[in-house]
């Protein structure tokens, strides 16, 4: 593939997920995309063979861009609560440079479920998340870093809740500001100090 053929199919995957996030699946066109791309819609189809495809190849390249950020901001050496930390400061860096990174994530489950044929095909790309979360939480319980009452499912489906969680109020507020301090006051509350205790007299 030619740098020019690389080129516009990395605008391709950035337009549509851009529409995929504010539109849709089913609202998405090949015209609004090639429109925005500067190709003609018939173009399209040299890269992509369907719509559906499309939506595929956009989720594989998100999953890729965040979890290689989730990656590296997580350090081995680091306890549990600093690596969880480092990624959440990760998330608010991703939904500052491209807010649709999150808003394309945030509609692949109710997508997923208006399309099953999508849920099969984004399937073998789920992995990159899945094995990510299990490493970290099988290396925090098995370092003694969570409490004993707490297993790693339990603590990967957590951290699901809360990055989903986070996600989710990111898209739905549009203020990154607000996800920040949402983001500060969850640390506060990993690091036992969201809430003071008055000192008695």
């Amino acid at each position: 593939m030619s740098c020019d053929a690389v080129e516009t199919r990395t605008r391709l995957l950035t337009e549509a997920r851009r529409s995929f996030a504010n539109n849709g699946f089913d609202a998405t066109t090949n015209r609004e995309i090639a429109v925005a791309v500067g190709i003609t819609t018939g173009a399209i189809y040299h890269y992509f063979p369907s719509k559906l495809d499309l939506y595929v190849a956009v989720y594989a390249e998100v999953q890729e861009l965040v979890y290689s950020a989730f990656e590296k901001a997580s350090n081995d050496d680091c306890p549990f609560v600093e690596k969880f930390s480092a990624i959440l400061d990760s998330l608010i860096e991703l939904n500052a440079a491209d807010p649709s990174l999150t808003s394309f994530v945030v509609g692949v489950a109710g997508e997923s479920q208006r399309h099953p044929e999508l849920l099969m095909a984004i399937k073998p790309f789920r992995a990159r998340s899945n094995k990510f979360l299990q490493r970290l939480c099988q290396d925090a319980v098995a370092n003694g870093q969570i409490h004993a009452d707490i297993s790693v499912a339990a603590l990967e489906d957590m951290i699901n809740v809360l990055l989903s969680g986070l996600a989710r109020f990111s898209t739905v507020t549009s203020d990154n500001e607000r996800g920040v301090q949402a983001i500060t006051a969850l640390k506060h509350f990993m690091a036992g100090t969201a809430v003071l205790v008055p000192i008695s007299s």
